[in-house]
């Protein structure tokens, strides 16, 4: 990355929500953008472009490439699908990652990074977005509905340099976003994880909003304990969180707020559940942890999602 920011070659894995209203920043920023996804989301980018409804950066189209023939290597790449769809959507990028291309991951959760690494080596760098309430309606038109920027923490613990992650930070920043670099890829992660998980963990179990789950007394108390179990999974990590900081974070979310998780797990579909929730479950029981209120919520949502595959 050697290079004047605006050459930089960027692509974006997994043109969702949250990956195409990046993407669609990147491209309006100037930058050179790739798009690699399903044959739907293709054809509509193709098509139509990127649509976004933004209260932060207004409505506009923006015109990336997708799946491009040319083996031309890009810079950075961002990998922003769920976890369901890693394994078959890492392929699409084989063909244009060379021995400086930086691998971005902007997934929820734990267990991405290994797997990434096993494939493409060191140079990957672990992110994590927050602060972005963003959707895809049904024309795939993103609707982002937050009243604050997008924003992203970034670390590496391997072969990233301090000064790519600055010109990533830099690339970021242009496209309005907000941007930290973190101390250590363990801390990114579980900033955002714990609050996450028991978010996502509770909207899913109760099938209620944050607000609602915050107002009921029970509901509120299992919320609470479930933050109490992550932050000693996380300390297990190296992570020193708090509870009352991370319920005060909760508490600032807006009372309207869903998961995806919950929509999935409601809608059928396939899920982020086994990457935010069963890994962690899994790392705290190998590690000794006592977690009733984790264990209660996962049996529940697990046989929630049994009952309708079945």
């Amino acid at each position: 990355m050697a290079k004047g920011l605006s050459i930089i070659k960027i692509g974006v894995l997994g043109p969702g929500a949250v990956g195409s209203l990046l993407a669609a920043s990147l491209c309006k920023s100037g930058f050179n953008v790739s798009c690699f996804g399903s044959q739907r989301a293709v054809d509509s980018i193709l098509e139509y472009g990127i649509r976004v409804k933004s209260t932060i950066f207004g409505d506009f189209v923006a015109y990336p490439k997708c799946n491009p023939t040319a083996h031309s290597l890009l810079d950075v790449i961002f990998v922003t699908v769920k976890a369901p769809a890693l394994d078959a959507s890492l392929e699409q990028i084989v063909p244009y990652i060379g021995p400086n291309t930086v691998i971005v991951t902007l997934l929820n959760g734990i267990g991405h990074r290994e797997k990434i690494r096993q494939i493409f080596g060191s140079r990957v760098a672990v992110g994590v977005i927050g602060s972005v309430e963003v959707y895809l309606d049904e024309d795939r038109t993103v609707l982002h509905r937050s009243k604050v920027a997008p924003h992203i923490e970034i670390a590496s613990d391997s072969d990233v340099e301090s000064k790519i992650l600055s010109s990533i930070s830099v690339i970021l920043k242009q496209c309005g976003f907000s941007i930290l670099i973190g101390v250590n890829e363990n801390q990114v992660i579980w900033n955002k994880l714990v609050r996450l998980a028991a978010i996502a963990t509770l909207s899913t179990y109760s099938q209620k909003d944050v607000g609602s789950i915050r107002s009921e007394a029970r509901l509120r108390n299992l919320l609470e304990a479930i933050v109490q179990e992550l932050c000693l999974i996380a300390k297990t990590q190296d992570v020193q969180l708090s509870v009352i900081e991370v319920m005060h974070q909760i508490d600032n979310l807006p009372g309207s707020l869903t998961t995806s998780l919950q929509r999935d797990v409601e809608a059928g579909k396939a899920s982020e559940f086994d990457s935010i929730l069963g890994e962690s479950l899994r790392l705290g029981r190998l590690c000794g942890i006592t977690m009733p209120a984790i264990e209660y919520c996962y049996s529940s949502i697990l046989a929630r999602i049994n009952f309708g595959s079945s």
